[in-house]
């Protein structure tokens, strides 16, 4: 595919990642791994050169896949992954028993609920699994999961993201989640939240909060979610324009199961 999608550089960090960022968050849902490949693989041929995923999703298989897919291409990608929240079992490489899992979840009818732990102990055990996963030594961001302030020893956490940088395992970190503009943590900007990864959409507007706190969009995500109900006037193309005038410097989030979808979003 003759496209050429522009990249950015993360304001307040010298990471260069693509204008859309590949999210991994349903990738699980694809039940074929050779699916999942091919539509990496696509991905990365029309430009998307960051990907973002999390050992919560799809019980580790997202950064299994993911892993896979960077081992011959590292220098050339970007990749963030999380800690904080986690699968409420153990890791799976296998789509056939993450679906039963998650049929079982629907049969007990009660929804299955991250394990939230923020324990340096358990952050420091869960990035040497995700680097496992990932087959590599290192990851250009690590974010706190949805991040509560309150059981969160930020100093102590601080610390450990500082050594992790200093071993060169981390590049960058930052926070990563959903209620974040009126975080006590970004209106201070405390150091943990250097980075920011945003809920946003055109209707609600939620990233405008961090206006008052003078704080740049630097990534952002939740657009395609946020207008299944509600598409903007003119169509697919008119509303991919409208998420990146909203986001004008950053980098975008987008999650899709449809290869072809990817051509659309390098095209705007």
């Amino acid at each position: 595919v003759d496209v050429t999608m522009r990249s950015v550089v993360i304001d307040g960090t010298e990471l260069h990642v693509s204008r859309w960022s590949f999210g991994t968050g349903s990738l699980h849902q694809v039940f074929s791994s050779m699916q999942r490949r091919r539509l990496l693989d696509v991905a990365a041929d029309v430009g998307f050169s960051h990907f973002d995923t999390s050992p919560y999703y799809g019980y580790g298989l997202a950064e299994i896949d993911l892993g896979r897919f960077i081992r011959h291409r590292r220098e050339r990608v970007t990749v963030a992954t999380k800690v904080g929240l986690y699968p409420n079992a153990k890791p799976t490489s296998s789509a056939l028993k993450l679906w039963m899992r998650k049929g079982i979840e629907r049969l007990s009818l009660v929804p299955a609920q991250p394990r939230v732990d923020w324990s340096v102990r358990e952050a420091v055990s869960s990035l040497d699994a995700s680097l496992s996963r990932l087959r590599t030594d290192y990851v250009d961001i690590l974010f706190l999961h949805e991040p509560d302030p309150v059981r969160i020893a930020s100093e102590e956490f601080l610390r450990w993201l500082e050594n992790e940088v200093s071993k060169g395992r981390v590049r960058a970190w930052g926070l990563a989640g959903r209620d974040l503009p009126g975080l006590p943590w970004v209106v201070e900007n405390h150091p943990l939240a250097r980075l920011l990864q945003v809920n946003d959409s055109l209707q609600q507007r939620e990233a405008d909060a961090l206006q008052a706190s003078r704080r740049p969009l630097q990534c952002s995500y939740g657009y395609l979610s946020a207008t299944l109900a509600t598409t903007v006037a003119g169509g697919g193309k008119e509303q991919l324009a409208a998420i990146l005038r909203r986001n004008r410097t950053g980098s975008i989030v987008i999650s899709t199961r449809r290869a072809g979808r990817l051509t659309e979003f390098a095209e705007a």
